[in-house]
């Protein structure tokens, strides 16, 4: 078993990783999704009139292959939820293809990298299994998992009582059928569209990423050795679509490859959707094909799940395809226990601790605490420390500047027995360690607890670091967790479940995989491992509330949760949270489903947006609306603050705000809706912002985290700055400049035509190894930082 935090990022399109000679060729004409949304959804996606348009666009394809001539392979189509050719093409040729006739726009393919057992408590999953009978969670739910593929034969996926239905299960290829079962009744693999020739163009999960999502979808009652586990739909169907290949050969996926897998989701007849992948560079929402994907698989009734991203705890840090209008984006929170390691301090106590991924001894370590700030000023051992200055002591180090292999490098040369490396400040809580070829056994600690370490320096610790369950703190978003506002200035995330301290089914066939474990099972945190388990509880709910409109599915999930305090304890705001923490248990009751499930009252001087209320219970039932503000501000008013409605009636109410005299920022909250008869509550997040002139941050969005001494860093680091409220601010002019590593500030080039607010800075570092420190200035504010020159 081990701990891994597994972050999926998309690289950005047209300044990011490319695939040269690989592109996708849009078309004009509409996709068979859109079409049959035009006929008012006859039929769905098998109707006469899907069928119809399938024929008809399958032709435009084929003429469109003619046309483009010597030289270029069609690699796959896309029809469902796009009308798109994926072509191998020489990049001199593109600009003929573009010039063709019914050619709309030509993509260059970028590349995708690599951004349960207590949680179900938490999010009240086992307060609905109470419900339904957890023997009937997800019966006949076909739940798409895009990933890194599935492992069929892992005990938590061989459900010898579920039988593929008809027709299933499918395959690309017949030989991939040895990856299905009764519960995994689709492995389809795309590693022929990926960046590189893969050694394994079957369906076969090499990661464990796509594994640990199916089984948090619909996992089987497990004994593992830490803990019983099972998924939060375990009657659904998983359908498995791999778009990641072979660690070492194609660790990223392509847009293409996610592309087509969405299509044949959609045509496989998959209920949801789950994508744990993102980029934190979102584009505008209309440049962003996987954005458009994503709301054309929407159109034709499949509900999706996106992970918000891993980039907070800045503003606007929502990664793509979550920002899609129609994804379901999921941030992370905490579980109430943990998995982990310990430290014990004399006058402190014990305390969490994870441990890095090298030497993991089976006997504790004893030895007196040192704080390495007494020897380097600054505690981050990213120098050589004294000879000797450390003879068997464990060492205390903040995280920063250099590679924890470094650090621990520097310890053991200088006499070390063990280190403890603490988080710092801005994200306060202990994290994973890759130490590289370090061989100094390490734990990693909080930032709170580091810092009361510090104040006992000298004192007994004892390091221990077989894995325990530790109970933690609770209902409190991570503070890796997106959050909004989104590139279109709308609320982002929808809601927030946990994703942190997950233990769950992985891999055991590549020890290569990121996620690879001999037993079988993994310790995980990120919101790729939030998004199934909104994607496990929207399975559950529409076997349990069947003849639902997907747009009162989404309600049911989004507005039937719980408050959440943002990661420092805080009251958090629906910009940190959307609506609130998962709560499974009120979903499947509720009486009451929203439209829009989140409200969006705009920006500028007046603010604006109706809220309609669907009856579901069956009977005639009075709602009253309430409007409660968070943080402080004004709320907007109600143009009716009670709706009489009958069985399936509904009704609406206008919320508008006057802005005109309010001062720049944000101004959000809940607007709750009340049955009196039921007693039952849905609560509606809304955001108004007044857009400010004055930055007041500067949000890294991605960074280059080291390069070649005297090295050219191309858009070493992307960046935005924003007013308070998270809002980008035009017409700002960024500067750079060189702090200290002997580099030099070269050009800052803005990317906003293709993401909203967008800067990068290109730089030179410096002639020697060290770490280059760099200034972004806007305004009064300003943010360091660091590259490691090696």
């Amino acid at each position: 078993m081990k701990y891994v935090i597994l972050l999926l990022t998309l690289a950005p399109l047209g300044y990011g990783e490319v695939v040269p000679g690989r592109y996708i060729v849009e078309l004009d004409g509409d996709s068979v999704a859109v079409h049959v949304a035009r006929q008012r959804g006859r039929g769905g996606l098998r109707g006469a009139a899907a069928e119809a348009r399938r024929s008809t666009l399958r032709g435009e394809q084929a003429r469109a292959r003619q046309q483009l001539g010597g030289g270029v392979t069609v690699n796959g189509a896309v029809e469902n939820v796009g009308n798109a050719l994926l072509v191998s093409v020489p990049d001199g040729d593109v600009e003929r293809l573009r010039a063709l006739p019914g050619v709309r726009r030509v993509r260059q393919v970028r590349t995708v990298k690599r951004l349960l057992d207590r949680a179900v408590v938490v999010n009240k999953v086992s307060e609905a299994w109470d419900r339904i009978g957890d023997a009937n969670a997800g019966t006949g739910m076909k739940v798409a998992i895009i990933d890194t593929g599935v492992d069929n034969a892992h005990p938590s996926l061989r459900d010898s009582g579920l039988q593929a239905p008809d027709s299933y299960p499918r395959t690309n290829a017949s030989s991939d059928d040895a990856f299905t079962n009764g519960k995994v009744i689709v492995a389809r693999s795309y590693v022929d569209l990926l960046a590189r020739r893969d050694p394994d163009a079957s369906a076969r999960d090499h990661v464990g990423h796509g594994t640990a999502l199916a089984v948090i979808v619909a996992g089987s009652r497990t004994a593992a050795p830490l803990a019983t586990i099972q998924g939060v739909a375990p009657q659904a169907y998983i359908g498995s679509y791999k778009v990641f290949g072979t660690p070492g050969y194609n660790d990223g996926a392509t847009n293409a490859a996610i592309l087509k897998a969405i299509d044949d989701a959609v045509a496989d007849g998959m209920d949801v959707i789950n994508l744990s992948l993102g980029d934190d560079i979102a584009l505008r929402l209309d440049e962003d094909e996987l954005v458009q994907a994503v709301e054309q698989a929407s159109k034709a009734g499949v509900l999706v799940v996106c992970a918000a991203g891993n980039n907070g705890p800045d503003f606007g840090t929502i990664s793509t395809p979550a920002t899609a209008p129609s994804a379901i984006a999921v941030g992370a929170t905490r579980n109430d226990r943990t998995f982990g390691a310990s430290v014990e301090v004399e006058g402190l106590g014990v305390v969490l601790a994870l441990r890095g991924n090298g030497i993991a001894p089976e006997n504790p370590i004893t030895g007196p605490l040192a704080d390495v700030a007494a020897l380097d000023g600054g505690g981050l051992a990213c120098n050589t420390l004294p000879p000797g200055s450390l003879n068997g002591q464990i060492a205390l180090i903040l995280r920063g500047d250099c590679t924890f292999e470094t650090k621990l490098g520097n310890a053991q040369r200088a006499g070390a027995a063990a280190a403890v490396i603490y988080a710092a400040a801005l994200l306060p809580d202990a994290f994973s360690m890759d130490v590289g070829q370090a061989t100094l056994p390490a734990e990693s600690v909080s930032n709170a607890d580091g810092l009361a370490m510090k104040e006992r320096g000298g004192a007994a610790i004892t390091m221990r670091f077989t894995i325990g369950s530790i109970p933690q703190t609770f209902d409190r978003i991570t503070s890796f967790s997106a959050i909004g506002p989104n590139v279109d200035l709308t609320l982002k995330p929808d809601l927030v479940a946990v994703g942190q301290s997950f233990y769950v089914a992985t891999q055991s066939y590549n020890p290569n995989g990121d996620m690879y474990s001999a037993d079988g099972y993994a310790v995980v945190q990120g919101t790729s491992f939030s998004s199934p388990m909104a994607a496990g509880a929207l399975a559950l709910l529409k076997s349990a509330r069947p003849g639902l409109t997907t747009e009162q599915y989404r309600s049911l999930l989004i507005n039937n949760t719980t408050d959440v305090a943002d990661f420092g304890g805080d009251d958090a705001v629906p910009q940190k949270t959307g609506a609130g923490q998962l709560n499974l248990g009120a979903s499947i009751q509720a009486g009451a489903a929203a439209s829009p499930a989140l409200l969006n009252l705009g920006s500028g001087a007046a603010g604006a947006a109706t809220l309609r209320v669907d009856n579901l219970t069956g009977a005639a039932e009075t709602f009253t609306l309430t409007v409660e503000p968070k943080g402080g501000g004004a709320g907007p008013a109600l143009s009716a603050a009670a709706l009489e409605l009958g069985p399936g009636e509904s009704g609406e109410s206008a919320l508008s705000l006057d802005g005109g005299a309010l001062p720049a920022g944000a101004y959000a909250g809940v607007v709750h809706v009340k049955g009196a008869a039921t007693g039952t509550e849905i609560r509606v997040p809304y955001w108004y912002v007044v857009p400010g002139q004055t930055p007041a941050a500067i949000p890294l969005i991605s960074l280059t985290a080291s390069g070649r001494r005297n090295g050219l860093l191309r858009d070493a680091v992307y960046f935005r700055v924003t007013d308070a409220a998270g809002v980008p601010i035009a017409g700002v002019r960024p500067e750079v400049s060189v702090i200290s590593g002997g580099g030099s500030a070269l050009t800052i080039t803005s990317y906003d035509p293709d993401s909203p607010g967008l800067f990068s800075a290109t730089v030179r570092l410096g002639p020697v190894p060290q770490v280059n420190t760099f200034r972004i200035q806007a305004g009064e504010m300003n943010v360091d930082v660091k590259i490691a020159g090696q």
